[in-house]
């Protein structure tokens, strides 16, 4: 017997599926949909944050751009006499100290000495009485010495100690009409020597580390005397209107080497065994060599055995027109730079070998009586009316040719040895 037919009406479900009851017209909700927005804020949030950390990282570093980088330790104009011999460096945190470099090179710069080691520049003494000329290094180094202004004070030298950092003034007297016209440092460079006139003129011998203290005059005439020397312990060497003289500390009597009433100007030798001495004026002059006791003077030959006129095109005999007033030693002692006239204020300068007898022209240059040879190559010297000290160099033996200029500077002077 078969089972009754069932009928099952078909309203959208499929055949043989049980009929899904209405819920509305909606499907069912997915749990991610119903996470969605707090996952969007979320979202926004870190791009937010992100945008805000960006925008304060790039004002930091812009800050740091803005920031002056910290200055390194600069030489120049570093005044320290009365205080440690150092040059200041700055920094954002601390202040560091280090010891200055003082160079053979000092001169006179407003009043105040300046020192180079020929690259760097350094103020090395600020003075409450501002320096005039005259500077000069001692024998050793240990000391720089200058003639001081002085308009209401007597007239008198300044010493700088370089080790102690310290100066001192030495007056020859109290008078106010005294002029101190030279002076010169003892080998030992534990003395100086001062010329000054006041009625008359005088030598007179101080102690450097006690000043004014045992004081020696060794000598007070009313014949002009120029110009001082100082080559051996007890032996002072002075020109003047008699020539050139010597005089032994505690003898009181000069003795004549040289009797020449004309003498320009006196170099002594770097080996301090000669005197080189020129005797005319500024037409024409003769330059001699003589040993410190006054036997062997010696002319020097205007026209030695070799002649090379170099580059100049010039004839060998400009060399007829003779020496200019003003030479100046090589280190070692066997050779000069000196000058031949040639046209006003311009002579012929060479570089005159003693040993050789000969003779090389480099160019027409004025040289200066206080010119200074550094080494084989360099010249020093003050220039435009001593406003200006120069170093030349010798271009490959061809000419003089500017090295460096120091503005506003006079009196150079260059310590050859090791400071």
């Amino acid at each position: 017997m078969q089972d009754p037919v069932q009928t099952i009406e078909f309203n959208g479900s499929l055949a043989g599926q049980a009929e899904i009851p209405e819920q509305g017209n909606h499907a069912p909700q997915s749990p991610f949909k119903k996470f969605l927005p707090l996952v969007i804020i979320i979202v926004v949030i870190l791009i937010i944050g992100s945008l805000v950390l960006l925008l304060v990282a790039g004002k930091s570093r812009s800050k740091k751009v803005d920031v002056p980088s910290t200055p390194t330790a600069r030489p120049t104009a570093t005044p320290f006499a009365g205080q440690s011999s150092a040059t200041l460096s700055i920094t954002p945190t601390s202040t560091a100290i280090t010891s200055a470099k003082i160079g053979r090179l000092a001169f006179i710069k407003d009043g105040d000495i300046y020192n180079s080691d020929l690259t760097t520049l350094s103020l090395l003494v600020k003075n409450a009485t501002p320096a005039a000329d005259k500077l000069s290094w001692s024998g050793s180094g240990n000391y720089l010495a200058w003639r001081s202004k002085a308009a209401v004070n007597p007239a008198g030298l300044t010493l700088y100690d370089r080790k102690k950092d310290i100066s001192f003034s030495i007056a020859p007297t109290s008078n106010l009409e005294t002029e101190i016209i030279d002076y010169a440092w003892s080998p030992k460079e534990d003395q100086i020597v001062i010329l000054f006139r006041d009625t008359s003129y005088k030598i007179s011998v101080f102690q450097v580390k006690s000043t004014q203290t045992n004081v020696t005059n060794i000598l007070i005439r009313d014949l002009p005397v120029s110009q001082l020397l100082w080559p051996k312990d007890k032996t002072i060497i002075f020109s003047g209107a008699d020539g050139i003289s010597s005089i032994g500390i505690g003898d009181n009597v000069p003795i004549n080497l040289v009797s020449n009433n004309t003498v320009v100007d006196m170099k002594l030798s770097p080996v301090r065994d000669k005197l080189l001495y020129s005797v005319g004026d500024d037409s024409k002059s003769d330059l001699y060599l003589v040993n410190l006791d006054g036997t062997q003077n010696e002319l020097i030959n205007p026209k030695p055995a070799q002649v090379n006129m170099g580059t100049t095109n010039l004839a060998p005999q400009t060399l007829n027109n003779g020496f200019t007033p003003y030479a100046v030693w090589f280190p070692k002692g066997d050779k000069l730079l000196l000058g031949y006239h040639f046209l006003t204020n311009l002579p012929l300068v060479g570089v005159y070998d003693l040993k050789a007898s000969s003779f090389t022209a480099i160019s027409p240059f004025a040289l200066s009586a206080n010119d200074y040879m550094i080494d084989e190559l360099r010249l020093l010297g003050a220039r435009n009316k001593d406003t200006q000290v120069y170093i030349f160099t010798m271009e490959e033996g061809a000419k003089l040719a500017t090295q460096r200029v120091f503005t506003d500077a006079s009196s150079p002077t260059f310590f050859p040895g090791k400071l």
